[in-house]
């Protein structure tokens, strides 16, 4: 990919070029942008914003005057560019739309919060009005568990009233005077090992020491796991000796290497956050055949767990009616203690190693 030219066109850029592709020139598009929009803008301020798109395509997206009458001609990439504007005009008029037709509680969460999200969706239909949906769940992506993803598709739509409520990682400083959130447990990071490894958790020397499959560099799992191995100065052999792959598809990994432990052949680890490892352990969703040649247990450097917080954010100061649900919410995570992971006395297992 080439260097970023400049800041990426916003919506009222599209508009504006849209205006002038319409309109033909540079003073209609005004006349047009005050009527449609009720905004005004000087030809000046039309110059200034389509160089902002030149110069972040790379090259002119019109030529000026060259049509009938003089108007406006689309460039070849300014034909792509107004492709690129139709589509953010439609994204924000759809957004803009099902926020105006429901007045339904907006939770955004991720795919391993399924668990959480479906008793609250059961218990706040019973409530009165019966059968009427209280709270509508958003579940991002896999790959939003980056700290840089979930920032961009679920702090900052808290912020501009997309979703009300957000499970997930505790909101960063810069979200403190605007967000406000509690804490609904901690999970911890756990390894995938044959079930007969000889012990109920596994010392950071020892991951270090094997290769496993870890989630991405931009996870929060990944960023504590390095950050305990430098801390605690753990002999490294370096991530590309250590790492078999980085992904968020953890799915199809565990499925490959649990069925390694059934025919009884040596593998990669799996690394993931209990939460997450949760519906892979006996008697959950993907629980099922093989699962009894494989174990998870924690990791963990002398006594110390490796955890990781799981908030419910909201707005601040919090509405009122969001109060109920939050208290819901931190119930429902105290009535499935799996989230925290497998329960071990890590001293007793310091002690034996």
């Amino acid at each position: 990919m080439g260097k970023v030219r400049d800041r990426a066109p916003d919506e009222w850029d599209c508009a504006v070029f849209m205006a002038v592709v319409e309109a033909g020139t540079r003073q209609r598009a005004v006349r047009l942008l005050a009527d449609r929009y009720d905004e005004h803008i000087t030809v000046e301020g039309v110059r200034t914003i389509l160089l902002k798109i030149n110069r972040w395509l790379g090259r002119p997206a019109l030529r000026e005057g060259v049509g009938p009458r003089g108007k406006a001609e689309l460039t070849v990439r300014g034909r792509r560019f107004l492709r690129f504007c139709e589509r953010i005009r439609s994204l924000y008029q759809e957004e803009r739309g099902r926020l105006a037709e429901s007045d339904v509680t907006r939770l955004v969460c991720l795919p391993h919060h399924a668990t959480i999200v479906k008793t609250l969706y059961v218990e706040t239909l019973a409530q009165y009005p019966p059968g009427e949906e209280k709270v509508g769940i958003e579940e991002l992506q896999q790959s939003d568990r980056g700290t840089e993803s979930f920032f961009d598709q679920a702090f900052w739509p808290l912020t501009t009233g997309t979703y009300h409520l957000a499970i997930g990682q505790p909101p960063p400083a810069e979200f403190r005077d605007e967000l406000q959130s509690d804490l609904l447990y901690e999970s911890q990071l756990e390894v995938l090992v044959p079930a007969d490894y000889p012990g109920d958790a596994m010392p950071l020397a020892e991951f270090v020491r094997s290769v496993a499959h870890v989630p991405p560099k931009d996870s929060r799992a990944r960023i504590l796991l390095e950050k305990r191995i430098a801390g605690h100065r753990i002999a490294d052999p370096g991530e590309e000796r250590r790492v078999a792959s980085a992904t968020y598809e953890i799915g199809s990994v565990i499925e490959r290497v649990a069925l390694l432990h059934e025919c009884g052949l040596p593998g990669p680890l799996v690394l993931a956050p209990s939460d997450i490892a949760l519906i892979y352990k006996p008697g959950m969703r993907f629980g099922g055949a093989g699962v009894d040649h494989s174990k998870w247990v924690p990791l963990h450097h002398e006594t110390e767990r490796l955890t990781l917080e799981v908030h419910v954010t909201t707005a601040n100061p919090r509405p009122n009616h969001l109060r109920p649900i939050v208290a819901l919410l931190k119930k429902i995570c105290a009535d499935q203690p799996r989230l925290r992971g497998e329960r071990v006395s890590l001293r007793a297992s310091h002690q034996t190693q």
